[in-house]
């Protein structure tokens, strides 16, 4: 993949070039999954209990690295049991069968000190790209910013909004690889 210039806010750091790089987790070194872990732990909608393990679990792990090796941004393609996404589904009273909703796009977050540039939806557009071929689901706050970014990938809701436990409501989006593929998401 090629890097990418992050021309947001003027700042010293907006000469940075900044590059994804996505792993499956066993190519990864211990210290580059503590470092994913931290930085969705600061984002603070994520439930840390267990959080390790998830990540060892995930299929791909995005890193955006700035060229002085400062992890800014992380993102995660999953494919969480059917279990969890029956229960995923359900609390949002989906009618979409979960069974064909294989692919999860989670755990996007970006350090607080690189927030408004656009970088979790470069996170977000190379994470698709990987899984243009399936059906992807995705959680999010119930917010207007939310749902902006995700119509512009194809992400659509399903259901309705659910409280998360953690004093905001989630909304679940689908992403129909076939609809998606049939015209242009972007």
């Amino acid at each position: 993949m090629r890097p990418f210039r992050d021309y947001g806010n003027s700042s010293q750091q907006d000469s940075a070039m900044i590059t994804p790089s996505i792993l499956s987790p066993a190519d990864c070194t211990p210290q580059a999954l503590t470092d994913f872990e931290k930085l969705v732990i600061e984002g603070g909608t994520v439930d840390p209990q267990g959080l390790a393990q998830r990540i060892r679990n995930a299929s791909r792990l995005l890193f955006l690295r700035e060229s002085n090796g400062q992890l800014v941004g992380v993102g995660a393609l999953k494919h969480p049991l059917l279990s969890y996404r029956a229960k995923v589904f359900a609390k949002a009273r989906a009618t979409t069968p979960p069974d064909e909703y294989c692919v999860e796009l989670g755990w996007v977050a970006v350090a607080k000190s690189h927030q408004g540039r656009g970088l979790s939806l470069r996170i977000i557009d190379q994470l698709i790209s990987l899984a243009e071929n399936e059906n992807v689901f995705a959680t999010t706050r119930a917010d207007a910013r939310a749902m902006r970014f995700a119509v512009e990938y194809g992400l659509k809701p399903a259901g309705k909004p659910y409280p998360s436990g953690r004093g905001y409501d989630l909304v679940l989006y689908l992403r129909d690889a076939r609809r998606a593929s049939g015209g242009s998401v972007k």
